[in-house]
């Protein structure tokens, strides 16, 4: 009969007799076959064995169909890094060797260059003619500057419209408050096209249109996957908070700021790098809106459409384009923890 001092439950590693045992750091003598053993030993094994059986369990019970939605995932990313890899490998190669189909320093005729980023940054130069018949002259360093602005602005503005609306939207809970997320679902369901002419017509009915104040405008909307994100976090939050603040006398204002706002700063941090790097990356606004003050990935899109000035070869392109996307990977290598984290938080703690 089973003791109730029991704690383990193991098989004699010789004639696998079922022994319960009280205690893990002693000898046991097996009463069938008489052989000394020790159970931590034994239970370390038994434990070892059981981790493998489960593994082998779950590998079996991994499925065709995740299988194949595996190996598809693996490509993708394979293809991913191999056009990367041509890319760089192509931004260092010499003209003359990419022009006879040599890409890869694998060959004994390949030659670096890594002159090609020197080249693409003496000549990363543009001019630009705005709507007012003026013509304006942009370097890499102006370039660089009006990418962090831009992208800083549009980033600022689009976060903060996310809080501010999901905070409405989360906190009172009003008919309003779902249509509002109904409408932001709806949004992201159909497609909207056909709204560039009219935000160029109400810009320049405003005076913004070229103006770097029309970012915050443009930007400064709560549509997106991005306020589900902070709509859910809002929701997880307990009351407890804004109920505590409440009975200490204070508003709603002081409630939004000083205890709601700090709870989800995390979030709002992931969010604001991800959009940077979404706008530092983007040349689609500046070319419509925003001429007057070309970023570095205009320049790029510049570079690759135009001929002249020697940045017409592939080689010369890539380089431009690795050159750009350096500050975004320091960025990235930086927050990584923070962009591949968990976007999420608890509640009171009890």
């Amino acid at each position: 009969m089973k003791n109730e001092n029991v704690k383990h439950i193991i098989s004699c590693p010789t004639c696998q007799t079922k022994l319960y045992v009280t205690r893990e750091d002693v000898a046991y003598k097996c009463p069938k076959c008489e052989k000394l053993f020790q159970v931590r030993k034994v239970k370390k094994a038994d434990d070892k064995a059981k981790q493998t059986t489960k593994k082998k369990n779950k590998f079996a019970q991994f499925g065709v169909v995740n299988w194949v939605i595996l190996a598809v995932l693996l490509l993708y990313c394979i293809a991913l890094f191999a056009f990367l890899i041509f890319g760089l490998f192509s931004s260092v190669n010499a003209r003359e060797i990419y022009k006879q189909g040599i890409y890869f320093p694998f060959n004994k005729d390949w030659k670096w260059a890594f002159s090609n980023y020197v080249e693409v940054f003496k000549a990363f130069t543009i001019e630009e003619r705005l709507s007012n018949h003026t013509t304006i002259t942009a370097n890499f360093f102006t370039m660089s500057l009006n990418s962090i602005v831009f992208a800083g602005i549009a980033a600022g503005a689009k976060c903060t419209a996310i809080f501010l609306v999901a905070y409405a939207t989360s906190r009172f809970s009003y008919g309003f408050s779902k249509v509002v997320y109904t409408f932001v679902i709806v949004a992201m369901v159909v497609p909207i096209v056909g709204s560039g002419p009219s935000q160029i017509v109400i810009l320049k009915s405003l005076g913004l249109y070229e103006k770097m104040t029309s970012v915050a405008l443009v930007a400064f909307n709560f549509l997106g996957m991005y306020f589900l994100v902070v709509y859910a976090v809002l929701q997880s939050l307990s009351k407890d908070y804004s109920e505590a603040a409440c009975l200490d006398g204070a508003g709603e204002w002081t409630i939004m700021t000083k205890i709601m706002l700090p709870l989800v700063q995390p979030t709002i941090a992931t969010i604001f790098l991800i959009t940077f790097i979404e706008n530092w990356n983007s040349y689609g606004y500046i070319l419509v809106y925003l001429r007057s003050y070309p970023t570095l990935s205009y320049g790029v899109f510049r570079i690759s459409t135009e001929k002249g000035g020697g940045m017409e070869h592939a080689t010369m392109k890539l380089a431009a384009s690795f050159l750009v996307a350096i500050p975004v990977l320091s960025l990235f290598i930086i927050f990584r923890k923070k962009l591949m984290g968990n976007v999420t938080m608890g509640g009171v703690k009890e």
